[in-house]
């Protein structure tokens, strides 16, 4: 009996001796507990992350959630007085860079918590995260200022400002 799936340890073999297939069958058992508990862990992490972008001129801001869901625009006075297709761009480079940013978290978390470089469910999160949200190019206008931080962060007074 084999089990298909690549996420899992092979199923033991239960043939011959039954003591030795019962401590097979305990050992498989509790593998597979502690790879429940690892993916937990993981998604409990995973889902505390909060990734902030700022303009290179300081005149947005935008956070996202674990989902890449923006959950803060920030836009200071400045941005009233600009040009609204400018505006608009940075807006958009913000996210899309708050975006590959929390890939890249997501990938270190990971990689942190699964060991050994991990299974294919592993490399299937990273890879679903790089595939929704790529990386920026180097060359890309004004790299900004990067904040990853968890909403429980008391440190950081970003939630701060009036203009949200």
């Amino acid at each position: 009996m084999h089990n298909p799936s690549p996420d899992f340890a092979p199923t033991p073999d239960f043939a011959g001796d039954p003591g030795q297939a019962g401590r097979g069958l305990i050992e498989w058992a509790e593998q597979l507990q502690r790879k429940a508990q690892t993916y937990r862990g993981l998604q409990h992490e995973m889902s505390q992350l909060t990734v902030t972008e700022t303009s290179a001129d300081g005149m947005v801001r935008v956070s996202v959630d674990a989902q890449g869901v923006p959950t803060e625009l920030t836009l200071t006075d400045r941005a009233r007085a600009g040009d609204p297709a400018r505006l608009s761009a940075e807006l958009m480079t913000c996210l899309r860079r708050a975006h590959s940013t929390l890939a890249a978290q997501v990938q270190d978390l990971v990689t942190a918590s699964v060991p050994d470089g991990g299974d294919d469910a592993a490399a299937r999160i990273v890879a679903s995260y790089r595939t929704r949200f790529p990386d920026i190019p180097e060359d890309a206008p004004g790299r900004p200022a990067r904040t990853t931080r968890r909403p429980d962060d008391d440190d950081d007074l970003s939630q701060s400002s009036y203009l949200h």
